[in-house]
């Protein structure tokens, strides 16, 4: 006896797509293809966003990656609605009338147009315009992000309720088709408009202001910052800080300017600069990274517990804590790990650890 298997809509395996690679090719039972479109697509995913804040990455490396992600999304996309292989009249027929899926899916594009679609331009221009207010909005307000994403899954919801059916087709499982699209479209929407808010928890993005930090960074550099609240600065370590009080009074500073110095010395090391040298703990320390000497002497000071001592590898042009004292630990913001951009300046910012200067006894 031959199984009958129920019929199978274009447009729904790509609604299906567009919610996860690959899902629509198992919609359409090519298992093997929609796993491994997906198994492509997120280890893309995977090396795009490594790529591009792993201190090691390459930025311009994860900007292709990103694009053959795009174009395997495309693809993925393209293929499912060819998986399917049901006849289709996405602008209606006499005697089948419209898709209710191709509704659905024009709704995930924009809210409103599975409504012009069927013809219902007062609700369709209505969804319209509170689907685009509401994302709108939401960039300025981003606790209206959910209502935005529901408005475009409600959409999408009543155009397929709206849809009128003929010609006796098999809709017996598009329910919990359509629930899985509905509340996968949202899952969605909320994880892509959050994606910003998740990625600025965690880094910061930064532009070098002045010559400081020079050979180091250079001006107009744009940096990556990590926040862990638990971070501690290492010796050695480029760290971003917010002004300290100090640096606010003395070279009047803006209380909410950004500095970025590296660490050199620690809490309880004692620190100091003469002949051309930075000395910790009586020890000379090995610095490549300097622009020049300092000419300057300070010290010799210990640092207090909770202080660091933060200096600009352009010594005789940083405005670091030389001129206005120890930083403390509360300022610290991160630690600059990685410029991403310009392209010919990617780089980690990783310091290899370097031992003192041997002197002789």
């Amino acid at each position: 006896m031959k199984v009958q298997h129920p019929v199978q809509d274009c447009w729904l395996a790509v609604n299906l797509s567009g919610l996860m690679p690959g899902m629509g090719q198992c919609y359409g039972r090519q298992w093997l293809k929609g796993l491994a479109i997906a198994a492509l697509f997120f280890m893309l995913l995977n090396r795009a966003l490594w790529s591009l804040f792993a201190a090691e990455g390459d930025t311009m490396q994860a900007f292709w990656y990103l694009l053959a992600v795009g174009m395997v999304y495309l693809f993925n996309v393209w293929d499912a609605f060819a998986t399917a292989g049901r006849p289709l009249y996405p602008l209606g027929h006499k005697y089948r009338g419209r898709d209710l899926w191709y509704s659905v899916f024009l709704s995930q594009i924009l809210p409103g147009l599975g409504h012009l679609y069927l013809n219902q331009a007062v609700v369709g221009i209505a969804f319209l315009l509170l689907g685009i207010s509401f994302s709108l909005l939401a960039n300025y307000q981003p606790i209206l992000l959910p209502i935005a994403c529901t408005v475009w899954s409600v959409a999408g919801y009543h155009a397929y309720r709206s849809t009128p059916l003929s010609g006796g087709r098999d809709y017996s499982r598009s329910s919990t088709m359509l629930m899985v699209v509905v509340l996968g479209g949202l899952l969605l929407r909320l994880s892509i408009g959050s994606l910003p808010m998740w990625v600025d928890n965690a880094v910061m993005q930064c532009i070098v202001p002045s010559e400081s930090m020079m050979p180091t960074l250079q001006v107009n550099d744009r940096i990556f910052v990590g926040r862990d609240r638990h971070y501690r600065p290492d010796a050695g370590d480029v760290v971003v800080f917010t002004a300290p009080s100090k640096a606010i009074e003395i070279i009047e500073a803006e209380p909410d300017s950004l500095f970025v110095k590296r660490v050199v010395g620690l809490p309880g090391e004692k620190i100091a600069i003469h002949d051309g040298q930075l000395w910790v703990n009586d020890q000379p320390l090995a610095e490549d990274y300097v622009n020049a000497a300092p000419i300057y002497i300070w010290g010799p000071q210990t640092v207090p517990n909770t202080m660091y001592f933060v200096l600009g590898d352009n010594r005789n042009e940083s405005a670091d804590s030389h001129v206005w004292g120890f930083l403390p630990r509360e300022n610290v913001i991160g630690k600059a790990y990685k410029i991403y951009w310009p392209a010919a300046r990617v780089r980690s910012l990783q310091l290899e650890k370097q031992p003192p200067i041997e002197t002789a006894h």
